[in-house]
């Protein structure tokens, strides 16, 4: 996996938003490992500062106000999701999105997912972009819970239908393992999803 190659679909896709006047402050979510990664790559390609934000101090954020970039791990985000919303971003990047796949199909979604979820419903990220280079070949709610924050994130219905219409809809063994297609669904649901 080139996690730079990631990086680098996102990171045109913002400079033109930049570019255009549509974004100024952009939001970045990923593993801790990967904050320096970003943080070099919005330097060296598209001379846009950034700044890496953890902890406690996510809670007292204030911005400049020209374009900047906010890299901050899942654990901190979730910790302080409130407060920022509150801060004024224009958009958010999730890397490694698929660390929020459990948020259905299971008895506890992951807390991380949840709390995204809340945010998104709120719609105070005008721009929402989620990035994965991780195939996703568990459970059909995988995709299903992707493609909610997404849609919610947009003030949408979840296009695949609700939680109980997906699993009688599309998933052809049990509601738990839903690692099977239904086959007659499968047309619909590539079709969806595409």
């Amino acid at each position: 996996r080139n996690v730079t190659g990631v990086q680098t679909c996102a990171l045109p896709i913002s400079s033109e938003l930049i570019a255009r006047n549509r974004v100024s402050k952009i939001f970045i979510v990923c593993p801790k490992l990967l904050m320096p990664q970003w943080a070099e790559e919005l330097k060296f390609k598209f001379d846009l500062p950034s700044m890496e934000v953890i902890g406690k101090d996510l809670a007292t954020l204030k911005l400049p106000d020209e374009p900047i970039a906010v890299i901050t791990t899942y654990h901190s985000a979730r910790l302080y999701l409130d407060a920022i919303a509150k801060v004024g971003f224009d958009m958010l990047i999730l890397d490694e999105a698929h660390k929020l796949r459990n948020l259905y199909g299971v008895n506890t979604p992951p807390q991380v997912a949840v709390a995204f979820h809340k945010v998104l419903a709120k719609r105070v990220f005008k721009y929402v972009l989620m990035l994965t280079a991780t195939p996703i070949q568990n459970r059909l709610w995988d995709l299903y819970s992707l493609v909610d924050l997404l849609t919610v994130a947009r003030g949408h219905e979840n296009p695949l239908g609700n939680p109980g219409m997906f699993a009688r809809k599309f998933i052809a063994d049990n509601r738990t393992q839903a690692r099977q297609l239904k086959p007659e669904a499968k047309d619909e649901f590539r079709s969806i999803i595409y």
